[in-house]
């Protein structure tokens, strides 16, 4: 996999997708397709009727940008159920994991907990137990593949330094919160979306990398609850055209949080790779 020194060794979108290379039986799910409205423009010549429609739009773009650097000073932690979905254009192959995050920042320290229990392939049960989890501690990024047995434990940052695994482009959970809006715009186009399927309290944002080269994506969409804050639903376009979308339900934020962030090594007959953080 291909990567810019700024992204995350290997997102949870490019974990996913390549599962299948990992283990015939392990791919991940067909994405759901979610159409991008512009802003509706009135028709007419009127040239300060659009500049106003123009403003309004990059208003509600900053203001939810806004709402979202604040949230990363009130989220302490989630869990939530998660269905992680790729949609294997060239095949037309429509897969599917299922599992849970638990996620938890405190006293400057993120950690987060993601693992897949159930995986579907065009629609029927593969493998009920799939045994994957990625977890990070808040300093070791480990990917345990119980049905492959492979375990990789990469080092992401050096010692005492934080990292932040939701900042854009670097984490396994692109989400834009905590970061200034204008980091945000300056790393990417910014656009409203608009969907009839999407329930209320539903606000959507598709960004779209101003250098290319820097990410792995060509775009990502957000739909954020706008009750909590959080995204619902994240759908990420590789440059081949490979939607891949994540979806949190049963969402549960701030409450006590009582789970174990933490990976034992594995017994034998595993594949094992640790990788130090490499200074640059």
């Amino acid at each position: 996999m291909t990567h810019s020194s700024r992204n995350f060794p290997y997102t949870l979108f490019d974990t996913i997708r390549n599962l299948s290379a990992i283990a015939p039986f392990l791919l991940a799910s067909a994405g759901g397709q979610v159409q991008a409205i512009n802003a509706h423009h009135p028709a007419g010549p009127s040239t300060s009727v659009e500049t106003v429609s123009i403003a309004s739009e990059q208003s509600k773009i900053h203001m939810i940008l806004k709402e979202l650097q604040q949230r990363g000073t009130t989220l302490h932690n989630f869990q939530a159920h998660l269905v992680v979905q790729v949609h294997h254009l060239r095949t037309d192959e429509k897969d599917m994991n299922i599992g849970h995050i638990w996620y938890q920042q405190s006293k400057g320290k993120t950690r987060f907990d993601i693992r897949f229990d159930m995986l579907v392939v065009d629609g029927a049960i593969a493998k009920r137990h799939a045994d994957h989890d990625i977890v990070f501690d808040g300093h070791w990024l480990i990917d345990r593949n119980g049905s492959a047995k492979i375990f990789r434990k990469i080092e992401i940052a050096p010692p005492g330094k934080q990292f932040n695994p939701l900042r854009l482009g670097q984490g396994p959970i692109p989400i834009p919160i905590g970061q200034k809006p204008s980091d945000v715009e300056k790393e990417f186009h910014i656009q409203l979306l608009k969907s009839k399927k999407m329930p209320p309290h539903t606000v959507g944002l598709k960004l779209i990398p101003r250098d290319k080269s820097t990410f792995t994506f060509v775009e990502v969409d957000f739909w954020i609850n706008t009750r909590i804050w959080l995204p619902v639903e994240i759908i990420r376009t590789d440059p081949d055209g490979t939607p891949t979308t994540a979806k949190l339900s049963k969402i549960v934020v701030n409450r006590t949080m009582r789970h174990d962030f933490h990976l034992s090594p594995p017994g034998s007959g595993w594949t094992v790779v640790v990788k130090h953080y490499q200074y640059r």
